[in-house]
This record gives C-alpha cells, sequence and structure tokens, in this order.
C-alpha cells in the first residue's frame, strides 16, 4: 500500500482548517476557554441556532445583551455575550464559499459591531492585549462594509486599540497609539474624545521621547536574524596544536600553584623554584609553538 503524497498531506490539512471555525477561537485559544462559553450559553438558554438568518439575528439578539450588562457594569457577562454574538457569526471559510454577497454582507454587519463591542469591554477588563487583537482583527475584515459604515468602525477600532497601546505593559507603543489616533481624528474629525486623546498623547510622546522598548537596533537584529544559529569557524590544524600546547602549559602551572599553596616551612623555598621554572617553561612553549605553527 503506497503512502500519501506530501501534496496529498497537504490537501488534506488545508480542507480540514476549511472546516474549522476561526472567529471564536482567536479570543478562547485554550479547549477549556471554549468549552466554558459553550457551557455557558446553554445554561443561559442562548446556544446558537443552526440556520443562517436564525445565527444571524442570534448574533443580534446576544450583542444588545452584551450592551445592556455593559450598561450595568457587569463586564463580564457583556464579554460572554459578544464571545456568543462571535460564536453565531463563525462559519467556516467552506461555509463561507457558499454564501452570496447579501448573506457575506449580513454576516460582516454583525461582527464588526461585536469586535468593536468586543475591543471596548476588553478596555474595562484592562485586557489590552485582547484589545489590540479584537481591533487588529476588526480592521482587517472592515472593508466587508460600505464606505460610510466602514469608516465609522475604523475610527471606532482604531481609537480603542490606541488607548490600549498607551497603556504601561508587553503591548505598549506610544508611536502606534499616535498613528491610531491620528487616523482615528481624521476619520471622525468631530470627536472632541480622540482630539483630546490625540493631543494628550502628543505632549506624553513629547517629554518621554521615541520608544525604542519595540525596536530592535541594527545589530540585534543581525545577530538574531543571521548569526544565531551559526557555528564558529572550525580551527586550523597549526592553531589547534598551539591551543593544545597552551592548555598543557597552563595546567601545569595550576599544578604548581596548588603545590606552592599547600606548602610548609622549607618547602616553600623549593616549590618558588619549581613554580618559575615551569611558568618559564611554558612561556618558552606557547611561545616556540606560535612561531612555528601560525606561519
Amino acid at each position: 500500500m503506497s503512502l500519501p503524497s506530501d501534496a496529498s498531506k497537504q490537501e488534506f490539512l488545508k480542507q480540514r482548517e476549511m472546516r474549522k471555525e476561526h472567529w471564536l477561537r482567536s479570543f478562547c485559544e485554550e479547549d477549556a476557554e471554549h468549552r466554558q462559553l459553550l457551557h455557558w450559553l446553554l445554561e443561559e438558554g442562548l446556544s446558537r441556532p443552526e440556520d443562517f438568518q436564525d445565527r444571524v439575528h442570534h448574533a443580534h439578539r446576544l450583542r444588545e445583551l452584551g450592551n445592556k450588562w455593559y450598561r450595568s457594569d457587569d463586564f463580564r457577562r457583556a464579554l460572554h455575550c459578544n464571545l456568543g454574538a462571535i460564536h453565531a457569526v463563525d462559519f467556516t471559510p467552506h461555509e463561507q464559499m457558499d454564501m452570496t454577497d447579501e448573506q457575506r454582507l449580513a454576516v460582516a454587519r454583525e461582527l464588526l459591531p461585536v469586535l468593536s463591542n468586543l475591543a471596548q469591554v476588553f478596555l474595562k477588563r484592562g485586557d489590552f492585549g485582547n484589545v489590540v487583537k479584537a481591533a487588529h482583527l476588526g480592521l482587517r475584515n472592515v472593508n466587508k462594509l460600505p464606505g460610510d459604515e466602514a469608516d465609522t468602525f475604523k475610527a471606532k477600532l482604531r481609537y480603542r486599540r490606541a488607548l490600549a497601546l498607551g497603556e504601561p505593559g508587553p503591548e505598549h507603543n506610544l508611536e502606534s497609539s499616535l498613528d491610531d489616533l491620528r487616523e482615528a481624528a481624521r476619520l471622525m474629525p468631530t470627536s472632541t474624545e480622540i482630539r483630546s486623546c490625540l493631543h494628550k498623547c502628543k505632549e506624553l510622546l513629547h517629554k518621554v521621547g521615541p520608544s525604542v522598548t519595540h525596536k530592535k537596533s541594527d545589530r540585534e537584529t543581525q545577530i538574531s536574524g543571521h548569526g544565531a544559529d551559526q557555528k564558529p569557524p572550525a580551527l586550523s590544524p597549526a592553531l589547534e596544536m598551539f591551543a593544545k600546547c597552551v592548555g598543557r602549559g597552563l595546567a601545569k602551572l595550576i599544578q604548581c600553584w596548588t603545590c606552592l599553596q599547600k606548602a610548609r616551612g622549607g618547602r616553600i623555598s623549593a616549590n618558588l623554584w619549581r613554580f618559575g621554572f615551569v611558568a618559564l617553561s611554558s612561556a618558552l612553549v606557547m611561545a616556540l609553538t606560535h612561531v612555528l605553527f601560525a606561519r
């Protein structure tokens, strides 16, 4: 029986990925987190339906519930509802291929508000890494909406990402935050909140100077990119012999010095002579070896 070829394996893996749901896994990467959310939805009577239109309506319902809990400062339930909304419209790539343009637009019109809401909920919870992730996913898919609708979400997502990037922590990057705020202000020029934040970011960046925490120097990049896995060049036979002689000479010196430290009384004088002789001979051997083999 012949084994499958590499091309067949790649095609199998591709088809398997095409039948996986990816959106929710972006935020529930661990299987336990994924199961807990689905269990919570089941207990709350919010399990996902099967029909396409029902799933879109279910996502809208969960988003509205999330807004309700958010206004009540219950950010945990708001998070669960918005993740449930993501789950509702989490169609596999294989399913998306069979959608009409109207269906794709309907999914986008539910997905983008949910991602924007998620970014805001994560902000309130202090989960800045997931704020950046939600905003990035939203900005990557926002062009599926018509122009005016897209601009609104572009501004919101960039503004919320900018706030996360301005906070201390692994995601901290004032330059990127400033870029997002400038673009958000361009898209929503009447927003005083964005303008105020942009002004504060400029002042802060002027005080602290350009951030270098997320940038590597050219030297670091060169080492990590090219020299990290390279082995040192092998020694020539002459240099290898020279290294052996040096090693032996140093070993003798260490041995004599140890004996000298242990010596007592009249033995010190004899050991001093011995140490001096070995040191001189070792130096001569190293010098001669270098002259002979370095040619």
